[in-house]
């Protein structure tokens, strides 16, 4: 068996900005707070609370017996970005602020800003739990809605000055269907997409080297929407694709002994967890019936040892 990293796997440049700025901060031994989720990986977040970043609950800023405490750090504004009102509170407590809201996130909170004075209604296409979407609702201010699915997309009201953008790591494809509808329906519709190139770029290269494997380990965190696209778009090519947190979830029963295996991840990713995968299947043996041996329970894995044989003298 021969695993290798996709050459062209790697970051987004919005998410390697983001951990580059929090690593600065913590290397100084400055104060760094967060609350939920500074990208969808939670074992690289867990890395860097190792290093010193403190996830908090968003409620203590509002209680000045438990705040006062956090008053000297800085606090930290996710790749997603944050709500309105959020951003109010941490200034109403003092805190300073590092910033690093995602360049195409930021455009769109800008996008909102811009045509909602001008009297537009927002239409989002998302997920609605998502993080991003739930601030770029927030600016809507009452005037946005969020499409999930096609169906909605037939039957939901709108506005005739309807702005139409997207969450940036849903599927390009699902959003050009969805504005193509609309536009059948709406006369003033204005749709500027604001999905995410590199994703683009991305699922072209995975897409690519899944062909070229005969198993796929796509890594990422459980919670990435951008991991459920790039998996599905893995999926669609080599249907012996596997999406996986760490080397925990593996399962030997995926592969055969001399397959070609291919490791890649998703926007969230760092490339340690690609190198830590490699050297996980590199070092563990994975051939589920071995000739000649019989199998013996030891551990998480299968180990075997020789057969008996009764020779004739």
């Amino acid at each position: 068996m021969i695993s290798t990293i996709e050459s062209k796997a790697r970051p987004c440049p919005g998410v390697q900005h983001a951990i580059e700025m929090v690593e600065e901060v913590l290397r100084r031994e400055e104060k760094l707070y967060l609350v939920g989720s500074m990208i969808h990986n939670q074992r690289e977040i867990d890395r860097l609370c190792e290093m010193g970043l403190q996830q908090i609950d968003l409620n203590v800023l509002d209680d000045p017996r438990k705040r006062d405490k956090y008053i000297n750090g800085r606090f930290l504004i996710r790749a997603h970005g944050e709500p309105e009102d959020v951003l109010k509170r941490i200034q109403d407590v003092g805190f300073d602020v590092l910033d690093t809201t995602c360049s195409i996130v930021r455009h769109s909170q800008e996008l909102i800003d811009q045509h909602i004075r001008e009297g537009w209604s927002i239409a989002i296409v998302g997920h609605k739990d998502h993080p991003e979407v739930i601030g770029l609702l927030a600016r809507a201010k009452g005037s946005g809605v969020v499409i999930s699915d096609i169906n909605e997309a037939s039957t939901i009201d709108l506005d005739e000055r309807t702005l139409l953008l997207a969450q940036t790591t849903i599927d390009g494809q699902f959003f050009y269907d969805v504005g193509r509808l609309l536009s059948k329906r709406l006369s003033r519709l204005k749709i500027i997409d604001t999905t995410c190139r590199f994703l683009k770029t991305r699922q072209k290269d995975i897409q690519t080297f899944g062909k070229t494997k005969d198993v796929v380990i796509l890594i990422g965190g459980k919670k990435s929407s951008n991991c459920r696209l790039l998996y599905q778009t893995s999926l669609n090519v080599n249907p012996r694709s596997y999406k996986v947190e760490s080397p925990d979830e593996i399962d030997h029963k995926w592969f055969k002994d001399g397959e070609q295996i291919g490791i890649t991840g998703g926007a969230s990713t760092p490339r340690w967890q690609l190198e830590e995968m490699k050297s996980f299947l590199n070092n563990h043996h994975f051939d589920k019936n071995p000739k000649g041996l019989i199998n013996k329970k030891g551990g998480r894995f299968l180990c075997w040892i020789r057969k008996k044989t009764n020779r004739k003298t």
